[in-house]
């Protein structure tokens, strides 16, 4: 029995890294009823209202849903968010993590859209997307003269 639990372990220890990516939304309001939201990611410019746009659900509350730029990525945190002290914000009620459109996206509603806030975020890949990319340049060419 000992063995086999030993073999057990030894088989999930000696799978390959998980990578992680962190990234930073941070929401602003200049004066008006909606903040505007730029993405931070290491190694990148910053973008304004990244993939932005918003959607009524079935309760007919607006939803502010903003890409994130975690394709592939298979797990997906809020970290912290900043103040930490803003209750214009709560994880679960007007602000959530959602996988859509083979991407995530961090949706907001009620307050939370008019509130200058950060979140911190984690994606998780299975694995290191510099390499994916990489080996399959392929995928991601892109032809001028194709119509």
């Amino acid at each position: 029995m000992i063995l086999f639990i030993f073999g057990c372990v030894h088989q999930v220890s000696s799978r390959s890294s998980y990578y992680w990516k962190t990234r930073r939304v941070e929401c602003e309001n200049h004066g008006l009823n909606i903040s505007r939201c730029s993405l931070h990611e290491d190694d990148s410019k910053a973008e304004l209202n990244p993939g932005c746009f918003e959607e009524v659900d079935a309760k007919n509350n607006t939803r502010i849903y903003c890409r994130l730029n975690c394709e592939e990525s298979d797990e997906t945190t809020v970290l912290a968010k900043v103040p930490n002290w803003n209750h214009e914000c709560n994880h679960h009620f007007n602000y959530e993590l959602e996988r859509r459109r083979r991407d995530w996206y961090l949706w907001r509603s009620d307050r939370c859209t008019a509130a200058t806030i950060a979140f911190h975020i984690r994606c998780g890949f299975p694995r290191d997307p510099r390499i994916f990319y990489i080996q399959n340049k392929h995928l991601f060419e892109y032809e001028d003269n194709e119509a």
